[in-house]
Protein backbone atom coordinates (compact mmCIF):
# COMPACT_ATOMS: atom_id res chain seq x y z
CA UNK A 1 0.00 0.00 0.00
CA UNK A 2 2.74 2.23 0.97
CA UNK A 3 4.80 1.76 -2.39
CA UNK A 4 1.21 2.51 -4.34
CA UNK A 5 0.85 5.62 -2.36
CA UNK A 6 4.63 7.00 -3.04
CA UNK A 7 3.48 6.49 -6.82
CA UNK A 8 0.18 8.32 -6.45
CA UNK A 9 2.27 11.18 -4.97
CA UNK A 10 5.02 11.16 -7.59
CA UNK A 11 1.95 11.11 -10.34
CA UNK A 12 0.43 14.29 -8.63
CA UNK A 13 3.73 16.24 -8.03
CA UNK A 14 4.72 15.31 -11.76
CA UNK A 15 1.20 16.36 -13.12
CA UNK A 16 0.85 19.70 -10.57
CA UNK A 17 4.61 20.79 -11.53
CA UNK A 18 3.67 20.09 -15.57
CA UNK A 19 -0.10 22.52 -14.65
CA UNK A 20 2.21 25.07 -12.95
CA UNK A 21 5.06 24.71 -15.93
CA UNK A 22 2.18 25.37 -18.70
CA UNK A 23 0.77 28.18 -16.66
CA UNK A 24 3.64 29.90 -16.56
CA UNK A 25 4.71 29.32 -20.38
CA UNK A 26 1.17 30.64 -21.10
CA UNK A 27 1.75 33.69 -18.67
CA UNK A 28 5.23 34.18 -20.47
CA UNK A 29 4.16 34.64 -23.87
CA UNK A 30 1.13 36.34 -22.58
CA UNK A 31 3.38 39.03 -21.15
CA UNK A 32 5.81 38.40 -23.68
CA UNK A 33 3.24 40.22 -26.12
CA UNK A 34 2.76 43.40 -23.53
CA UNK A 35 4.46 46.71 -22.84
CA UNK A 36 6.27 46.31 -19.57
CA UNK A 37 5.45 48.26 -16.68
CA UNK A 38 6.17 51.41 -16.37
CA UNK A 39 6.97 52.46 -20.09
CA UNK A 40 6.04 55.40 -21.31
CA UNK A 41 6.62 57.86 -24.76
CA UNK A 42 6.91 60.98 -24.50
CA UNK A 43 4.10 61.24 -20.84
CA UNK A 44 1.74 58.80 -22.95
CA UNK A 45 1.75 55.37 -20.83
CA UNK A 46 1.69 52.33 -22.53
CA UNK A 47 1.97 49.78 -20.05
CA UNK A 48 0.92 46.44 -20.28
CA UNK A 49 -0.61 47.47 -23.55
CA UNK A 50 -0.50 45.06 -26.64
CA UNK A 51 1.60 45.68 -29.52
CA UNK A 52 -1.47 47.28 -31.54
CA UNK A 53 -2.89 48.88 -28.49
CA UNK A 54 0.07 50.46 -28.03
CA UNK A 55 0.34 51.55 -31.50
CA UNK A 56 -3.30 52.93 -31.95
CA UNK A 57 -2.44 54.82 -28.98
CA UNK A 58 1.42 56.21 -30.48
CA UNK A 59 -0.99 57.45 -33.18
CA UNK A 60 -2.43 60.06 -31.39
CA UNK A 61 0.92 61.22 -29.98
CA UNK A 62 2.56 61.19 -33.99
CA UNK A 63 -0.19 63.95 -34.70
CA UNK A 64 0.81 66.31 -31.76
CA UNK A 65 4.63 65.21 -32.10
CA UNK A 66 4.36 66.23 -36.09
CA UNK A 67 2.75 69.78 -35.76
CA UNK A 68 5.33 71.04 -33.02
CA UNK A 69 7.44 73.96 -34.13
CA UNK A 70 11.51 74.16 -34.10
CA UNK A 71 13.13 76.92 -34.12
CA UNK A 72 16.19 76.88 -36.32
CA UNK A 73 18.54 79.53 -34.94
CA UNK A 74 21.80 81.12 -36.57
CA UNK A 75 23.23 84.48 -35.17
CA UNK A 76 20.49 86.70 -34.58
CA UNK A 77 18.06 85.05 -37.24
CA UNK A 78 15.28 82.67 -36.81
CA UNK A 79 13.09 80.04 -39.06
CA UNK A 80 10.38 78.46 -37.81
CA UNK A 81 9.12 75.21 -39.23
CA UNK A 82 6.37 72.29 -38.30
CA UNK A 83 8.49 68.80 -38.09
CA UNK A 84 5.88 67.91 -40.50
CA UNK A 85 7.15 70.12 -42.79
CA UNK A 86 10.68 69.36 -41.97
CA UNK A 87 10.32 65.59 -43.47
CA UNK A 88 10.14 64.31 -40.13
CA UNK A 89 7.70 60.86 -38.95
CA UNK A 90 8.18 58.70 -36.45
CA UNK A 91 8.86 55.34 -36.57
CA UNK A 92 5.82 53.98 -34.62
CA UNK A 93 7.31 50.12 -34.98
CA UNK A 94 10.79 50.57 -33.98
CA UNK A 95 9.49 52.56 -31.30
CA UNK A 96 7.13 49.99 -29.69
CA UNK A 97 10.09 46.91 -30.68
CA UNK A 98 12.03 49.96 -27.82
CA UNK A 99 9.81 49.56 -25.65
CA UNK A 100 9.35 46.09 -25.28
CA UNK A 101 12.88 45.50 -24.65
CA UNK A 102 13.95 44.14 -20.98
CA UNK A 103 16.44 41.79 -19.75
CA UNK A 104 15.41 38.43 -19.05
CA UNK A 105 12.51 36.74 -18.61
CA UNK A 106 8.76 39.32 -19.30
CA UNK A 107 7.47 37.51 -16.40
CA UNK A 108 10.08 38.12 -13.66
CA UNK A 109 10.41 41.86 -15.27
CA UNK A 110 6.71 42.08 -14.29
CA UNK A 111 6.95 40.39 -10.85
CA UNK A 112 10.23 42.99 -10.27
CA UNK A 113 7.83 46.01 -11.28
CA UNK A 114 5.58 44.82 -8.25
CA UNK A 115 8.24 45.02 -5.84
CA UNK A 116 9.94 47.71 -7.59
CA UNK A 117 8.50 50.28 -9.58
CA UNK A 118 9.88 51.43 -12.58
CA UNK A 119 9.55 54.80 -14.78
CA UNK A 120 10.75 54.03 -17.91
CA UNK A 121 10.81 57.04 -20.66
CA UNK A 122 11.69 56.18 -24.52
CA UNK A 123 12.11 58.31 -26.58
CA UNK A 124 10.36 58.44 -30.00
CA UNK A 125 12.24 56.65 -32.86
CA UNK A 126 12.34 59.46 -35.56
CA UNK A 127 12.53 58.94 -39.18
CA UNK A 128 14.09 62.40 -41.55
CA UNK A 129 13.41 62.45 -45.12
CA UNK A 130 16.72 64.41 -46.13
CA UNK A 131 15.35 65.51 -49.42
CA UNK A 132 12.62 67.21 -47.79
CA UNK A 133 14.19 68.80 -44.87
CA UNK A 134 16.70 70.17 -47.41
CA UNK A 135 14.37 71.67 -49.70
CA UNK A 136 13.07 73.65 -46.46
CA UNK A 137 17.02 74.04 -45.36
CA UNK A 138 17.73 75.46 -48.76
CA UNK A 139 16.97 78.83 -48.98
CA UNK A 140 17.74 79.08 -45.32
CA UNK A 141 21.36 77.72 -46.24
CA UNK A 142 21.58 80.35 -49.42
CA UNK A 143 21.43 83.06 -46.40
CA UNK A 144 24.01 81.71 -44.00
CA UNK A 145 26.67 80.16 -47.04
CA UNK A 146 29.43 82.02 -48.18
CA UNK A 147 31.75 80.40 -50.92
CA UNK A 148 35.33 80.63 -50.23
CA UNK A 149 37.20 83.10 -52.12
CA UNK A 150 41.00 82.44 -53.35
CA UNK A 151 43.70 84.68 -53.04
CA UNK A 152 44.46 86.44 -56.56
CA UNK A 153 47.94 87.78 -57.77
CA UNK A 154 46.52 91.10 -59.16
CA UNK A 155 48.97 92.99 -61.57
CA UNK A 156 48.42 96.81 -61.79
CA UNK A 157 48.52 98.85 -64.61
CA UNK A 158 51.96 99.99 -64.26
CA UNK A 159 53.58 96.22 -63.02
CA UNK A 160 53.04 96.57 -59.56
CA UNK A 161 52.33 92.90 -58.01
CA UNK A 162 49.90 92.50 -55.20
CA UNK A 163 48.25 89.49 -53.41
CA UNK A 164 44.72 89.89 -52.79
CA UNK A 165 44.15 87.94 -49.57
CA UNK A 166 41.82 84.71 -49.18
CA UNK A 167 38.43 84.27 -47.72
CA UNK A 168 36.95 81.70 -45.69
CA UNK A 169 34.02 81.00 -46.75
CA UNK A 170 31.24 78.97 -44.41
CA UNK A 171 28.27 76.24 -45.09
CA UNK A 172 26.09 74.45 -43.33
CA UNK A 173 26.57 71.14 -41.81
CA UNK A 174 24.02 69.73 -42.84
CA UNK A 175 24.81 65.84 -41.32
CA UNK A 176 25.39 67.42 -38.00
CA UNK A 177 21.69 69.32 -38.31
CA UNK A 178 20.11 66.10 -38.74
CA UNK A 179 21.98 64.34 -35.78
CA UNK A 180 21.06 67.86 -33.20
CA UNK A 181 17.81 67.80 -34.95
CA UNK A 182 16.51 63.86 -33.50
CA UNK A 183 18.50 64.99 -30.35
CA UNK A 184 16.81 68.29 -29.72
CA UNK A 185 13.25 66.73 -30.37
CA UNK A 186 13.50 63.69 -28.13
CA UNK A 187 15.38 65.31 -25.15
CA UNK A 188 14.96 68.91 -25.33
CA UNK A 189 11.62 70.68 -23.91
CA UNK A 190 12.93 74.36 -25.85
CA UNK A 191 12.31 73.29 -29.06
CA UNK A 192 14.94 75.50 -30.63
CA UNK A 193 18.38 73.86 -32.70
CA UNK A 194 21.48 76.62 -33.38
CA UNK A 195 22.26 75.45 -37.07
CA UNK A 196 25.68 74.17 -37.20
CA UNK A 197 28.14 75.72 -39.82
CA UNK A 198 31.75 74.73 -40.75
CA UNK A 199 34.02 76.62 -42.35
CA UNK A 200 35.58 76.70 -45.83
CA UNK A 201 39.22 77.06 -46.50
CA UNK A 202 40.00 78.85 -49.64
CA UNK A 203 42.22 76.23 -52.40
CA UNK A 204 44.60 79.39 -52.78
CA UNK A 205 45.41 81.21 -49.75
CA UNK A 206 47.63 84.32 -49.51
CA UNK A 207 50.77 81.72 -48.46
CA UNK A 208 50.40 79.59 -51.83
CA UNK A 209 50.03 81.99 -53.42
CA UNK A 210 53.45 84.13 -51.59
CA UNK A 211 55.06 81.02 -52.22
CA UNK A 212 54.96 81.07 -56.07
CA UNK A 213 57.50 84.02 -56.06
CA UNK A 214 56.25 85.88 -58.29
CA UNK A 215 56.91 89.84 -57.05
CA UNK A 216 57.51 91.66 -60.89
CA UNK A 217 58.28 91.85 -64.22
CA UNK A 218 61.12 89.88 -65.18
CA UNK A 219 60.66 90.60 -69.61
CA UNK A 220 58.57 91.72 -71.89
CA UNK A 221 58.10 92.65 -75.52
CA UNK A 222 56.04 94.74 -77.77
CA UNK A 223 55.42 94.51 -81.36
CA UNK A 224 52.89 96.72 -83.58
CA UNK A 225 50.26 96.36 -86.24
CA UNK A 226 47.67 97.90 -88.68
CA UNK A 227 44.97 98.88 -86.33
CA UNK A 228 42.91 99.41 -89.11
CA UNK A 229 42.49 95.50 -90.03
CA UNK A 230 39.78 94.78 -88.03
CA UNK A 231 39.60 90.74 -88.73
CA UNK A 232 43.35 90.67 -87.84
CA UNK A 233 43.18 93.08 -84.51
CA UNK A 234 40.03 90.55 -83.58
CA UNK A 235 42.31 87.32 -84.05
CA UNK A 236 45.08 89.20 -81.96
CA UNK A 237 42.40 89.75 -79.14
CA UNK A 238 41.15 86.52 -78.94
CA UNK A 239 44.81 84.63 -79.32
CA UNK A 240 46.17 87.23 -76.53
CA UNK A 241 43.44 86.58 -74.06
CA UNK A 242 43.46 83.32 -73.98
CA UNK A 243 47.33 83.02 -72.69
CA UNK A 244 47.10 86.29 -70.47
CA UNK A 245 46.75 85.54 -66.74
CA UNK A 246 48.30 82.31 -67.47
CA UNK A 247 50.58 81.05 -64.39
CA UNK A 248 53.32 78.45 -65.22
CA UNK A 249 54.81 75.93 -62.10
CA UNK A 250 58.44 75.57 -62.41
CA UNK A 251 59.23 73.16 -64.79
CA UNK A 252 55.76 72.91 -66.89
CA UNK A 253 55.54 73.20 -70.48
CA UNK A 254 53.58 75.78 -72.36
CA UNK A 255 51.88 74.82 -75.82
CA UNK A 256 50.57 77.82 -77.88
CA UNK A 257 48.51 75.28 -79.55
CA UNK A 258 47.26 73.61 -76.75
CA UNK A 259 46.48 76.85 -75.02
CA UNK A 260 44.78 79.13 -78.06
CA UNK A 261 43.50 76.25 -79.62
CA UNK A 262 41.94 75.34 -82.91
CA UNK A 263 41.40 78.33 -85.14
CA UNK A 264 37.63 77.98 -85.95
CA UNK A 265 34.62 80.31 -86.08
CA UNK A 266 33.27 78.81 -83.01
CA UNK A 267 35.86 80.17 -81.19
CA UNK A 268 35.40 83.67 -82.66
CA UNK A 269 38.31 83.84 -85.36
CA UNK A 270 38.07 85.50 -88.51
CA UNK A 271 39.72 85.84 -91.76
CA UNK A 272 43.11 87.65 -92.27
CA UNK A 273 45.81 86.96 -94.34
CA UNK A 274 47.84 83.77 -93.71
CA UNK A 275 51.39 82.50 -95.61
CA UNK A 276 50.08 79.40 -97.47
CA UNK A 277 52.08 77.40 -99.27
CA UNK A 278 54.68 80.69 -99.55
CA UNK A 279 51.93 82.68 -100.70
CA UNK A 280 49.95 84.52 -98.46
CA UNK A 281 45.96 84.00 -98.63
CA UNK A 282 42.88 84.56 -96.67
CA UNK A 283 41.96 81.89 -93.53
CA UNK A 284 41.06 81.89 -90.22
CA UNK A 285 43.34 83.49 -87.24
CA UNK A 286 45.44 85.17 -89.14
CA UNK A 287 47.56 87.43 -87.01
CA UNK A 288 47.96 85.12 -84.62
CA UNK A 289 51.46 84.47 -85.35
CA UNK A 290 52.32 87.94 -84.39
CA UNK A 291 51.24 86.66 -80.95
CA UNK A 292 53.14 83.73 -80.59
CA UNK A 293 56.32 86.09 -82.25
CA UNK A 294 55.55 88.54 -79.48
CA UNK A 295 55.54 85.66 -77.14
CA UNK A 296 58.43 84.47 -77.87
CA UNK A 297 60.67 87.30 -77.61
CA UNK A 298 59.39 87.89 -74.15
CA UNK A 299 59.95 84.77 -72.78
CA UNK A 300 64.14 84.95 -74.06
CA UNK A 301 64.23 88.14 -72.37
CA UNK A 302 62.35 86.73 -69.21
CA UNK A 303 65.12 83.77 -69.44
CA UNK A 304 62.77 81.21 -69.94
CA UNK A 305 63.44 78.04 -72.34
CA UNK A 306 62.06 77.83 -76.29
CA UNK A 307 61.12 73.92 -76.60
CA UNK A 308 59.31 74.61 -80.05
CA UNK A 309 59.80 76.99 -82.57
CA UNK A 310 59.72 77.45 -86.15
CA UNK A 311 60.32 80.52 -88.42
CA UNK A 312 58.06 82.13 -91.49
CA UNK A 313 58.52 80.68 -94.98
CA UNK A 314 58.54 83.98 -96.04
CA UNK A 315 60.07 87.20 -94.06
CA UNK A 316 57.70 89.11 -91.83
CA UNK A 317 58.15 92.69 -90.49
CA UNK A 318 56.75 92.87 -87.01
CA UNK A 319 59.76 91.29 -85.38
CA UNK A 320 63.16 91.27 -86.62
CA UNK A 321 64.39 88.81 -88.93
CA UNK A 322 65.71 85.30 -87.17
CA UNK A 323 63.22 86.30 -83.60
CA UNK A 324 59.20 84.83 -85.49
CA UNK A 325 57.59 82.35 -83.85
CA UNK A 326 55.34 80.71 -86.35
CA UNK A 327 51.70 78.42 -85.61
CA UNK A 328 49.77 76.16 -87.39
CA UNK A 329 47.08 74.18 -85.82
CA UNK A 330 48.06 70.54 -86.10
CA UNK A 331 51.30 71.69 -87.94
CA UNK A 332 53.58 74.00 -86.24
CA UNK A 333 53.48 74.83 -82.78
CA UNK A 334 55.68 76.93 -80.23
CA UNK A 335 56.58 75.71 -76.89
CA UNK A 336 58.71 76.84 -74.12
CA UNK A 337 58.86 76.00 -70.82
CA UNK A 338 60.02 77.54 -67.29
CA UNK A 339 63.47 76.12 -66.07
CA UNK A 340 63.06 79.09 -62.92
CA UNK A 341 62.55 77.98 -59.25
CA UNK A 342 59.48 80.32 -59.12
CA UNK A 343 55.85 80.53 -60.70
CA UNK A 344 55.84 83.25 -63.87
CA UNK A 345 52.75 85.09 -64.61
CA UNK A 346 51.93 85.78 -68.14
CA UNK A 347 49.72 89.05 -69.43
CA UNK A 348 49.03 90.32 -72.87
CA UNK A 349 47.99 93.73 -73.14
CA UNK A 350 46.42 94.58 -76.85
CA UNK A 351 46.48 97.98 -77.74
CA UNK A 352 44.89 100.25 -80.71
CA UNK A 353 48.12 98.97 -83.06
CA UNK A 354 50.22 97.10 -80.47
CA UNK A 355 50.80 94.30 -78.35
CA UNK A 356 52.88 93.54 -75.28
CA UNK A 357 53.50 90.23 -74.01
CA UNK A 358 55.06 90.91 -70.19
CA UNK A 359 56.63 88.04 -67.73
CA UNK A 360 56.12 88.62 -64.40
CA UNK A 361 58.00 86.14 -62.14
CA UNK A 362 60.71 86.14 -58.89
CA UNK A 363 62.95 89.50 -59.58
CA UNK A 364 65.89 87.88 -58.15
CA UNK A 365 66.34 85.75 -60.98
CA UNK A 366 66.19 88.73 -63.54
CA UNK A 367 68.95 88.81 -65.78
CA UNK A 368 70.57 91.36 -68.22
CA UNK A 369 69.20 89.83 -71.50
CA UNK A 370 69.56 90.71 -74.69
CA UNK A 371 68.62 89.58 -78.20
CA UNK A 372 70.92 89.97 -81.29
CA UNK A 373 70.34 89.23 -84.73
CA UNK A 374 71.94 89.20 -87.86
CA UNK A 375 71.09 87.94 -91.72
CA UNK A 376 74.29 85.91 -93.41
CA UNK A 377 72.79 86.00 -96.77
CA UNK A 378 69.87 87.50 -98.64
CA UNK A 379 68.24 85.68 -101.47
CA UNK A 380 67.38 88.04 -104.51
CA UNK A 381 63.62 87.07 -105.88
CA UNK A 382 63.84 85.70 -109.64
CA UNK A 383 62.61 87.79 -112.48
CA UNK A 384 59.41 85.95 -114.20
CA UNK A 385 57.99 87.77 -117.17
CA UNK A 386 54.88 86.62 -118.61
CA UNK A 387 53.35 87.50 -122.42
CA UNK A 388 50.04 89.35 -122.87
CA UNK A 389 48.88 90.15 -126.04
CA UNK A 390 46.49 92.62 -124.87
CA UNK A 391 49.42 94.84 -123.44
CA UNK A 392 50.60 97.98 -125.62
CA UNK A 393 54.27 97.95 -126.32
CA UNK A 394 55.27 100.23 -123.05
CA UNK A 395 52.53 98.55 -120.89
CA UNK A 396 53.99 96.30 -118.23
CA UNK A 397 51.64 94.85 -114.86
CA UNK A 398 53.42 93.53 -112.07
CA UNK A 399 51.29 90.12 -111.15
CA UNK A 400 53.60 89.41 -108.09
CA UNK A 401 56.11 92.00 -106.42
CA UNK A 402 58.52 89.33 -105.72
CA UNK A 403 60.30 88.84 -101.65
CA UNK A 404 63.64 88.42 -100.89
CA UNK A 405 64.62 85.62 -99.14
CA UNK A 406 66.58 85.56 -96.23
CA UNK A 407 69.14 82.94 -93.89
CA UNK A 408 68.82 84.91 -90.78
CA UNK A 409 70.42 83.88 -87.45
CA UNK A 410 70.05 84.79 -83.52
CA UNK A 411 71.71 84.28 -79.96
CA UNK A 412 70.64 85.37 -76.42
CA UNK A 413 73.18 86.75 -74.42
CA UNK A 414 72.86 86.89 -70.77
CA UNK A 415 74.91 88.63 -68.49
CA UNK A 416 75.32 87.83 -64.89
CA UNK A 417 75.49 89.86 -61.74
CA UNK A 418 78.72 88.52 -61.28
CA UNK A 419 80.25 89.56 -64.68
CA UNK A 420 79.94 86.62 -66.50
CA UNK A 421 78.79 86.26 -69.92
CA UNK A 422 76.75 83.48 -71.75
CA UNK A 423 75.70 83.51 -75.09
CA UNK A 424 72.92 81.18 -76.06
CA UNK A 425 72.65 80.34 -79.93
CA UNK A 426 69.14 80.45 -80.98
CA UNK A 427 67.15 78.69 -83.87
CA UNK A 428 68.59 79.30 -87.59
CA UNK A 429 66.18 80.96 -89.98
CA UNK A 430 66.01 80.12 -93.53
CA UNK A 431 63.16 82.43 -95.21
CA UNK A 432 62.55 81.60 -99.00
CA UNK A 433 62.37 84.04 -101.62
CA UNK A 434 59.47 84.52 -103.96
CA UNK A 435 59.22 85.49 -107.52
CA UNK A 436 58.75 88.77 -109.33
CA UNK A 437 56.02 88.01 -111.88
CA UNK A 438 55.55 90.73 -114.75
CA UNK A 439 53.37 90.75 -117.26
CA UNK A 440 54.30 92.13 -120.30
CA UNK A 441 53.79 92.82 -124.13
CA UNK A 442 55.15 90.24 -127.10
CA UNK A 443 57.24 92.70 -128.54
CA UNK A 444 59.24 93.09 -125.34
CA UNK A 445 59.78 89.49 -124.71
CA UNK A 446 63.35 89.88 -126.18
CA UNK A 447 64.08 93.05 -124.84
CA UNK A 448 66.76 93.33 -121.62
CA UNK A 449 63.98 94.35 -119.33
CA UNK A 450 64.88 96.79 -116.41
CA UNK A 451 62.48 97.41 -113.30
CA UNK A 452 59.31 99.31 -114.20
CA UNK A 453 59.13 102.96 -112.66
CA UNK A 454 55.25 102.90 -112.58
CA UNK A 455 53.93 99.54 -110.88
CA UNK A 456 49.99 99.45 -111.99
CA UNK A 457 48.43 96.92 -109.61
CA UNK A 458 50.65 96.31 -106.77
CA UNK A 459 53.56 98.19 -105.08
CA UNK A 460 56.79 96.64 -104.49
CA UNK A 461 58.00 95.49 -100.96
CA UNK A 462 60.89 93.20 -99.76
CA UNK A 463 58.63 91.88 -96.66
CA UNK A 464 55.19 90.53 -96.37
CA UNK A 465 53.30 92.77 -93.67
CA UNK A 466 50.18 91.28 -93.08
CA UNK A 467 49.39 87.82 -92.91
Amino acid sequence: MRGIKAIYMVLSVLLLSSILLGLLVKLENAEANRIPQGVSVRGVDISNLEKYKAEEKLKDLEQQVLTQVLTLVYDDRSWEFTLEELGITLDLNKTIEQAMDRDGSALITRLKSYVHPVNNQIGITLVVDKDKALSCLRPICAEIEKPAKDAVLKISGDGRVEIIRDEKGKEVDSENLFQNLVEVINHQDDMRLNIPVREIIAQKTFETVEAMKINGLIGQYTTYFDGENQNRVTNIRIAAQKINGLIMTPGQEFSFNNFVGERSSSAGFLPAKVIVSNKFDEALGGGICQVSSTLYNAILLANLKPVERHNHSLAISYVPLGRDAAVAWNLLDFRFSNPLDCHIYLRTVVAKDYITVQVFGNTATKKDITIRNWVSETIEPERIYEIDPELGMDEEIIMEPGYKGYKAHAERVIKGSDGSVLVEALPDSRYLSTDRVVRIAPKQHNKDIQPLSKPTQVTETNVLTEF
